[in-house]
């Protein structure tokens, strides 16, 4: 497959597209994809630029990272709730 050059330049995103922002975040793991529901509305009842972080078992690294995860986010102002990820299964 033939690669595309980078462009030379790169332009300013639309008006409309720098005018987003997002309401929440939701930081959860892609096996729970199929219950989308379930954490979304856990996140949409969040305070707006609010944070869900579904927590893994505390005997893995993805735990004490997703610690570091919440600890920047609510340095940074945002309010974070984590939950534990047997409660979303």
């Amino acid at each position: 497959m033939k690669q595309l050059p980078l462009p030379d330049h790169i332009v300013r995103p639309p008006k409309a597209v720098r005018r987003v922002r997002l309401d929440n975040v939701a930081l959860v793991p892609a096996s729970l994809l199929p219950r989308k529901v379930t954490y979304q509305t856990i996140a949409n009842n969040l305070p707006r630029q609010g944070v869900l972080i579904c927590q893994a078992d505390k005997k893995e690294r993805i735990f004490h990272i997703l610690e570091h995860v919440a600890a920047f986010f609510r340095q940074k102002g945002h309010v974070v709730k984590t939950i534990p990820y047997s409660l979303l299964v």
